[in-house]
C-alpha cells in the first residue's frame, strides 16, 4: 500500500460509504432495478455498482456517482 493511504477499515469515510451503499440500494430497489440494469443504464461495470453498493468502495468517482445519479433520474444529493 503506498505511504499516506489509510486501509479501507480505517478510512475516515467509512460511515458515509455505508451510507451512500443503503440509499443507493433503496433508490435501485424503488425503481425495480437490478445491479445489472442500473450498471448497464448508468454504463459502469456491474462489479463497480456491487461493491458501491456493498460498502467495499469508500471513495467512488465523482463522474461514476454522476452517472448511477442519471441513470436512477436524481440529483446527486439524493445519495447523501
Amino acid at each position: 500500500m503506498p505511504a499516506g493511504r489509510s486501509r479501507r477499515e480505517n478510512s475516515r469515510f467509512r460511515g458515509e460509504a455505508e451510507v451512500l451503499a443503503i440509499r443507493l440500494r433503496a433508490l435501485r430497489g424503488d425503481r425495480g432495478l437490478t445491479q445489472e440494469q442500473l450498471a448497464g443504464r448508468a454504463r459502469v461495470a456491474v462489479s463497480t455498482l456491487r461493491k458501491i453498493e456493498s460498502g467495499r468502495v469508500i471513495e467512488p468517482g465523482y463522474f461514476t456517482m454522476l452517472a448511477l445519479a442519471n441513470a436512477l433520474g436524481v440529483d446527486l444529493r439524493e445519495f447523501a
